[in-house]
């Protein structure tokens, strides 16, 4: 009955409208809401940088930052958890390279990057899903340290991506909007950063293009063209556990990993998949 009703609805124009609510400064009505949200999610504030005449509205509360001390960065780590979540699938990247939505069920890199030269690069390498739910951090930080050099703008919908959206809607992560990362670091490794956006405002913003949200009007690019390229025109370094970007409600981030990044890892954290993880954490050592 819900998923009916979800294609039913227009899920962008409803998420820019939601978003556009959660950023009003309704003093009554925006307090009513951060009370509900943060009793509702059990979020932890007690880890969180409050302003001074603390939360404005739902959207100041969704995007909060950390206390400095709050993430431990694990520096002699080749990957790090970009985000807070539930890291729910881990694998390889065969020849054809695929990703797994559910288990035992796979899709091609192809169909997610919308690129088949990106996709064939990646050959050899290592993905990792990790899904944020409402109550975590929202920010997303560098896996590694690099330069990033390119970024990827892929329209599309905004479906849910909780478990049940996942089991049921074929293919969500290729479908839903993405905006893709791309970060080189200085010893041959490549690493990808598919944020993909979600249901109820499904913004994605990147402090290295300050112009690119998705989900906005106007949109970052042509809505009508599957994918957008963006080339840097100078260097953007981002050391590991520097903020990159951040989810406005939402979502999932996949990560991507080239086989040079793969190579030199000696140990995989498999044993964290189905589990939760923190931001900072090594997911590849």
């Amino acid at each position: 009955m819900m998923l009916s009703f979800m294609k039913l609805l227009p899920k962008n124009a409803v998420s820019r409208a939601f978003g556009a609510l959660s950023r009003a400064k309704i003093p009554v009505l925006s307090k009513f809401l951060m009370r509900w949200f943060a009793k509702h999610y059990k979020i932890n504030l007690e880890e969180s940088e409050i302003p001074e005449k603390g939360f404005a509205n739902i959207h100041e509360l969704f995007i909060r930052k950390l206390k400095p001390d709050a993430r431990i960065i694990e520096d002699n780590a080749e990957v790090i958890s970009p985000v807070d979540g539930h890291l729910t699938a881990f694998g390889m990247l065969n020849e054809n390279p695929e990703y797994m939505q559910v288990k035992g069920v796979f899709h091609s890199l192809e169909s997610l990057l919308r690129c088949k030269e990106l996709a064939e690069r990646f050959t050899g390498g290592i993905w990792a899903t990790i899904y944020l739910a409402p109550y975590n951090y929202h920010r997303i930080h560098s896996p590694v340290s690099g330069n990033v050099t390119a970024a990827y703008y892929c329209p599309g919908k905004l479906w849910p991506v909780n478990e049940n959206s996942v089991h049921k809607i074929n293919k969500l992560f290729s479908i839903n909007e993405r905006l893709i990362t791309q970060i080189n670091t200085y010893d041959g490794g490549e690493v990808l950063m598919v944020k993909v956006g979600a249901t109820n405002v499904g913004r994605i913003a990147v402090d290295y293009k300050k112009d690119w949200f998705t989900n906005s009007m106007p949109p970052p690019a042509n809505r009508k063209v599957l994918f957008t390229k963006w080339e840097a025109e100078q260097t953007y370094p981002y050391t590991k556990g520097q903020e990159i970007a951040r989810f406005e409600m939402g979502s999932t981030v996949i990560l991507v990993c080239n086989r040079a990044v793969h190579k030199r890892t000696k140990h995989l954290f498999t044993e964290l998949e189905g589990k939760d993880v923190l931001m900072g954490q090594a997911l590849m050592v």
